[in-house]
């Protein structure tokens, strides 16, 4: 008689089952925000909107900040894609501009309310925890650093240069936006407002571009 396969080691098997698990997490984290606005739920409250026990989350996270985080950090990694995108478009358009450097960053940051009131939410936290501190200021330090070059060769394209520091320059610039988008609760011509405060920004951090002789 032939050698019937085995089954698969259990060492292989709890990696697909905890992404599931940990995504499930994170969905019924998120769906909870939208409808509370707080992120001072229980762990009770998200495993029970998840269908899983306790157990399941803490294979996953050591805390409901972390949990919460994870949700931003999901939201921003999608942002961050479609920021690359509309970047990388305005460096092969055959006659690029500031505006479309402008609507790039504009186009790529998100306007969506629920990813900056987390951020809100956590900023808040990290006054007083160290760990969220600490997550937060990694993930912003590193989103800062990819955004980075794709800001600078997209103003390169429209022979600009910062003034300042393009680290520097790049978190204004993001700056700008966020602080315009947390207006959107008390303006109507909220998208008007972000290209003004975005367009503003690069313009006032900038200058011609000399090229080398």
């Amino acid at each position: 008689m032939k050698n019937q396969p085995g089954p698969i080691p259990m060492t292989q098997r709890p990696v697909r089952r905890r992404s599931s698990t940990r995504a499930s997490l994170i969905d019924a984290a998120e769906a909870i925000f939208e409808e509370t606005g707080s992120t001072a739920v229980s762990v009770e409250t998200i495993v029970s909107r998840a269908g899983f026990t306790r157990g399941a989350f803490y294979s996953n996270f050591r805390t409901v900040d972390e949990l919460f985080f994870a949700v931003y950090e999901q939201q921003a990694e999608q942002v961050f894609g479609i920021l690359t995108q509309t970047l990388q478009d305005t460096l092969t358009m055959a006659h690029s501009s500031v505006d479309a450097v402008v609507q790039g960053v504009v186009q790529g940051l998100s306007p969506e309310e629920k990813w900056y009131a987390i951020r809100s939410v956590l900023l808040t936290r990290a006054r007083h925890d160290p760990d969220v501190n600490a997550l937060l200021r990694a993930h912003t330090d590193r989103f800062h650093a990819t955004l980075q070059p794709l800001l600078i060769d997209a103003l390169r394209s429209v022979h600009l240069t910062p003034t300042v520091d393009e680290a520097l320059f790049t978190r204004a610039v993001v700056a700008a936006h966020v602080g315009a988008v947390s207006q959107s609760m008390l303006l109507e011509a909220t998208d008007a407002v972000r290209v003004a405060a975005v367009k503003g920004c690069i313009l006032g951090l900038t200058t011609a571009l000399t090229e080398p002789s």
